[in-house]
C-alpha cells in the first residue's frame, strides 16, 4: 500500500530525516518508534502531504504522491491526525467532525457521516452541540480521531496519539486502535508510549537522528536487546513480560 524510499527532509540546514525507507501493507499496524527529535513526526508529516520533502520517493497504491499539495493525499485516502490533536475548541463537536469531511471547501468524495462514526464514539454522541472546548483530554483525542475517520482514510496516520493522557484515557485510545484494525483499517502510528505500541502493531521501524536504525516484526523488535538497552532505557526482560 505505502512504499516510502529514501525520504529526506531539511529545515534550512538541520536534516531531520536522512534517507528513510519503510513500508506499509494494507491491514497493518506499523509503527514508528524513537527518541524525541529523532525525526518521526517529520516521517509523518512528509508521508501525509503536510511538508514537502527533500528528495526520496512516496508510493500509495503504486501512485507516486511526493510533491502533491496535502489535499491530494486526504484524496487519495492518506488521512493524518497531528499531534497535540488540533481540534477547534470554538466549534461543537459536531463541526469539528464536518470539517474532517471537507478539503479545500468542498467535501471529500465519499466521505462518512457523522452517525457512521459515531458508532465508534458513543461519549461523543452525547456531547454533538457542545464547544469542543468542554472536553477532557482524552475525549479530545477521540474527537480528533473521530474527525480523521470522516474523510473514510484507507491510511490513518497516527502522530502521538497518547500524548499528554491520563494512563486510564490513553488506554482508551489503544483499544480504539485495535478495533479500527479489526475492521480492516491501516495504521501507521508515531507514538512513545513503545510497550503499548509494540503489543499492538505487526512491524515496527526504530528512528535515531533521521535514520531507521532496526526494523521488523513487533514480536522480533521486543526480543532485540539492541532496542530495549540501547534505544528504550529499560531491561529487557521486563519490557517482553510487559507486552505478553
Amino acid at each position: 500500500m505505502l512504499d516510502v524510499k529514501d525520504l529526506r527532509v531539511n529545515y534550512g540546514k538541520v536534516a531531520a530525516v536522512q534517507g528513510i525507507s519503510l513500508s506499509v501493507t494494507a491491514g497493518e499496524i506499523v509503527a514508528v518508534i524513537g527518541a524525541n527529535g529523532a525525526g518521526k513526526s517529520s516521517t509523518l508529516n512528509a508521508v501525509a502531504g503536510i511538508i514537502r520533502p527533500t528528495a526520496g520517493s512516496i508510493l500509495f497504491n503504486g501512485e507516486a504522491m511526493t510533491g502533491h499539495a496535502a489535499h491530494r493525499y486526504i484524496q487519495r485516502g492518506i488521512v493524518q491526525v497531528p499531534e497535540g490533536r488540533m481540534i477547534f475548541r470554538t466549534l461543537t463537536v459536531l463541526e469539528n467532525l464536518q470539517l474532517g469531511a471537507y478539503r479545500l471547501g468542498s467535501f471529500v468524495h465519499g466521505h462518512a457521516s457523522p452517525d457512521d462514526v459515531l458508532q465508534q464514539f458513543p461519549m461523543l454522541a452525547d456531547r454533538l452541540h457542545e464547544p469542543a472546548s468542554n472536553l477532557s483530554g482524552g475525549q479530545a483525542q477521540m474527537l480528533a480521531v473521530a474527525r480523521g475517520l470522516m474523510a473514510k482514510p484507507s491510511l490513518l496516520l497516527l502522530d502521538e496519539p497518547t500524548l499528554g493522557l491520563s494512563p486510564i484515557a490513553a488506554e482508551d485510545v489503544f483499544r480504539l486502535i485495535s478495533t479500527l484494525r479489526n475492521e480492516g483499517l491501516t495504521i501507521l502510528i508515531v507514538e512513545q508510549n513503545v510497550r503499548r505500541t509494540l503489543a499492538l502493531a505487526d512491524r515496527g521501524y526504530v528512528v535515531e537522528g533521521g535514520r531507521i536504525v532496526l526494523h521488523g516484526s513487533a514480536e522480533n523488535l521486543i526480543k532485540d536487546d539492541r532496542l530495549v538497552a540501547g534505544y528504550l532505557g529499560v531491561k529487557a526482560d521486563r519490557l517482553r513480560k510487559s507486552v505478553q
